[in-house]
């Protein structure tokens, strides 16, 4: 009989305690499944005769109480035949469900269970020999299954249920189980003949792996054609590459298809896990790799826009960052995220709100009867006050953003206190995810076409990466020996003189791969903002102290990148 001709009971039971001679059944469920689906349920509470113990009853929530005058299992038992039939009778750790029934079955007096018998627990021992756990929680929470109910019968049934579903699709892909009496004598089989690699999983292991190099870098997996399915970067090729082809049944389904279609690995070294980030998120653009989900296309991100050429800035927000006199700051997440920032900054600060031809008209507007703004364009005389305003703003859109906080806190607080707890949960949210991009904008600390600084990073091979960035986006790298010569010095201060220069030229226009650029550094020195070194630039800054500051930076580098070699040494 093929598999999806066959039916399968799957039971559960709830008792008194573990020992069948000894316990009783408190509640017995069953779900039929015929053709991959379920088609049928079965429950029942059960009276044991007896006291439900209180750690059952924290574990099951069945109380003594609750199974007082429910029907006996001598009562409960044929329903529960009649439903069973001459099914498969599937449980998860089979031996503990299939004793409870048959020591309830010969108190009543009738005969023990004679039906073929299926055991997930067994088959997950041979299918997820990867999984630390095989209890049905954790061979649950790997498929991504929710248990409704846990520890009741009827819902632990249900999660078995689904996982057999699971393992049938796994075992017909894997094995080619196809028939119900393979699927009864796979359950059995030595762990050796259900473990047979491929023979192009052999075949990796042995040619592929040895020769990672334990660096930064980016790798590709490629199917039979050459094709590339799939780009990542890793701190370490060998460990990242590695844990792809180790416990493969432990994967998610996603990962194991990737793993059976892949022949061969290439990759290439980057000195650096930064150099290995900003190379993954081309690359995938550029090849679209089918199992690359992330970072495929170069999303429109939001800047934020102080408009500081206008006499009376305004903040907006803005797909592009042009040359336009404006400071820009991010880019932020999402749209959402950048019309909460302008909301608040609007709320929190007075700039004006207004557009030109209602601020030319010179009245007061809404915004200034609501006292969102000071009215500029009816006094002038606040124009000091505003520009004030104008440097508190930038400010907190580089990270100094207490003030901001402490006042949606407050909000919050006086919004809980009148009981408008729908307007208190709306601070709470604002709070924290003003907190969470402030947190980020901290390690900028200038707006995109100001941000000009030089990221120091430890190498490999004794040596320390460089990165210069200019305007906001990466321009160069460069790998310093730990001990520079002074031929490298030299040729540092010609590299940092040809793109910190103070008339050098600031790009038109920033589009959605420059975008991208600055996301995947900002997202990384927000990340390894405890370790990341970097020196800024300024354009009244001295050459000569630039430099020396840089040489000061890589030596720190060097003794920390020391230290590291140590200690991966030691082990």
């Amino acid at each position: 009989m093929r598999i999806n001709e066959a039916s399968f009971v799957v039971v559960d039971t709830e008792t008194t305690g573990t020992k069948a001679a000894t316990h009783r059944l408190i509640e017995v469920a069953a779900v039929k499944v015929r053709g991959g689906k379920v088609v049928d349920r079965f429950s029942q509470l059960v009276n044991p005769e007896r006291s439900v113990p209180r750690h059952i009853t924290r574990i099951t929530g069945i109380s003594t109480a609750q199974v007082f005058d429910q029907p006996t299992a001598a009562e409960v038992l044929p329903g529960f035949l009649d439903f069973l039939g001459d099914d498969v009778l599937v449980a998860h750790n089979l031996p503990f469900d299939v004793g409870f029934l048959n020591a309830e079955l010969a108190r009543a007096g009738l005969p023990p269970l004679t039906n073929p018998t299926l055991c997930t627990l067994r088959l997950a021992r041979r299918l997820l020999h990867g999984l630390r756990s095989k209890g049905l929680t954790s061979v649950a929470d790997f498929y991504g299954i929710k248990i409704a109910n846990r520890h009741r019968a009827l819902g632990d049934a249900e999660a078995t249920a689904t996982i057999l579903l699971h393992f049938l699709k796994q075992l017909g892909f894997e094995h080619d189980v196809e028939t119900l009496e393979d699927l009864l004598t796979f359950q059995h089989r030595r762990y050796a003949q259900v473990r047979k690699e491929s023979k192009h999983l052999e075949k990796i292991r042995e040619e592929v792996l040895p020769r990672l190099p334990a660096r930064p870098g980016v790798y590709f997996m490629k199917d039979r054609q050459g094709t590339v399915l799939y780009i990542g970067k890793a701190k370490s090729l060998r460990d990242r590459v590695r844990s792809y082809f180790t416990a493969v049944e432990a994967h998610s389904e996603r990962l194991r298809k990737l793993v059976a279609a892949v022949r061969d690995v290439t990759w290439e070294e980057t000195g650096s896990e930064l150099a290995a980030l900003l190379l993954e998120s081309k690359l995938i653009k550029q090849h679209l790799p089918r199992f690359n989900r992330a970072q495929r296309r170069y999303r429109n991100r939001p800047f934020l826009r102080l408009d500081t050429s206008e006499a009376y800035p305004r903040l907006s927000w803005t797909s592009y960052v042009m040359n336009d006199g404006a400071a820009y700051f991010g880019p932020l997440g999402g749209r959402r995220q950048a019309e909460l920032v302008v909301e608040l900054v609007n709320r929190f600060f007075r700039l004006r709100e207004c557009d030109d031809d209602t601020f030319r008209h010179g009245k007061r507007c809404l915004y200034a009867e609501m006292e969102r703004c000071d009215g500029p364009c009816e006094d002038p005389a606040v124009a000091a006050r505003y520009d004030e305003e104008v440097q508190r703003v930038r400010a907190f859109l580089i990270g100094d953003g207490a003030d901001v906080l402490a006042d949606l806190e407050v909000s919050m607080q006086a919004a809980a206190a009148a009981l408008d707890f729908e307007q208190a949960a709306q601070f709470r949210d604002w709070h924290r995810r003003l907190k969470r991009m402030l947190d980020r904008q901290q390690v900028i600390a200038a707006s995109v076409l100001d941000h000009n600084a030089v990221l120091i990073l430890p190498g490999v091979d004794a040596t320390t990466q460089l990165f210069l960035i200019r305007y906001g986006r990466f321009v160069e790298m460069l790998t310093f020996p730990r001990q520079p010569s002074a031929e490298e010095v030299e040729r540092l201060r010609d590299t940092l003189k040809l793109h910190f220069e103070e008339g050098g030229v600031t790009p038109d226009r920033y589009f959605k791969q420059e975008a991208d650029e600055i996301r995947v550094l900002s997202h990384w020195m927000y990340t390894q903002r405890g370790s990341t070194r970097q020196v800024h630039w300024h354009p009244e800054t001295d050459a000569a102290a630039f430099l020396e500051e840089i040489l000061e930076q890589i030596e720190e580098a060097r003794d920390e990148g020391e230290v590291i070699s140590a200690l991966d040494e030691a082990g």
